[in-house]
């Protein structure tokens, strides 16, 4: 075990916190799955359910309590941090209602009129966050968690909580405002789409996951979006609505002619695959 985590998992021990999983579902494969396997699913809290994203509450976060003696059964996760399966916590007493509140008062990101989610089950997200804030902002985000310990794509992060309790809205989200590298924007933006294709064509996308990992053909169609300069959400979400089709997603009329520009290309596009499904329903 890193020598890291055996000494941030000691001291928790020594001043005889509770700990506490932040899983991340979509982690693959989802760690869920085994802490059911390993008999650990007894006392958490998804937390989608209960919210309007409860029909998304299987690639949800989910707070699982664990206890000090049940640690050797997370050994594959704790083994795997670059799994990015989520992260570490601790607290002086679990309560999971009050824990739930807490992050989904933070889960919900209004930008522009347009709500998304905030990835803290993301252990790359929250690392950066927690080590770019102020320490006076830190437990605003921690709440009642004492301490975390964090895998920030290198090496685990240790943040201490120097204020646990309960911070209710309306409060100022400090960590929303932070610079997103090249890398998480392009992981909040597979997120995102991800709930978009499960919210919008769920039976399309069950469909193609049996053959292929979700998050190597989102990244597929992202790198083609950014060829094509196509970056707006509708251009993007088209591309994914077509791409899920297998009789249209080789039309020979996908890519740009020569010099064409991205707006007429677009729009090019749109009309053609339009036409060609219209004409294949009308031949069923």
């Amino acid at each position: 075990m890193n020598d890291q985590l055996r000494q941030w998992l000691d001291e928790q021990q020594a001043q005889h916190r509770h700990l506490l999983l932040v899983i991340d579902s979509l982690a693959e494969p989802n760690p869920i799955h085994e802490l059911f396997a390993s008999d650990l699913m007894r006392d958490y809290v998804n937390l989608y359910q209960g919210t309007e994203f409860a029909d998304l509450a299987n690639i949800g976060p989910w707070l699982v309590a664990v206890g000090v003696s049940e640690i050797a059964r997370i050994q594959s996760l704790l083994d795997a941090p670059e799994r990015n399966w989520g992260w570490l916590a601790s607290t002086d007493s679990i309560d999971l209602s009050a824990l739930a509140h807490h992050w989904r008062e933070r889960m919900y990101v209004d930008e522009e009129g347009q709500r998304s989610l905030y990835r803290f089950q993301d252990n790359r997200v929250i690392a950066r966050h927690l080590a770019e804030l102020a320490p006076a902002q830190q437990p605003l985000l921690l709440g009642p968690l004492s301490s975390a310990l964090c895998w920030d794509g290198e090496r685990w992060r240790c943040f201490d909580n120097s204020r646990p309790a309960q911070y209710p809205a309306p409060f100022e989200a400090a960590w929303l405002a932070l610079p997103e590298p090249n890398t998480v924007v392009r992981e909040i933006q597979r997120h995102n789409l991800t709930l978009w294709l499960w919210q919008n064509h769920s039976a399309a996308t069950a469909q193609l996951v049996e053959t292929r990992i979700l998050s190597d053909w989102l990244d597929e169609q992202l790198d083609k979006a950014e060829r094509w300069h196509w970056r707006s959400a509708e251009r993007i979400q088209l591309l994914l609505r077509y791409q899920l089709d297998p009789a249209l997603a080789s039309h020979p009329e996908w890519p740009p002619y020569d010099h064409e520009a991205p707006d007429v290309h677009f729009s090019r596009i749109s009309q053609v695959l339009f036409n060609a499904s219209i004409a294949r329903d009308h031949r069923q």
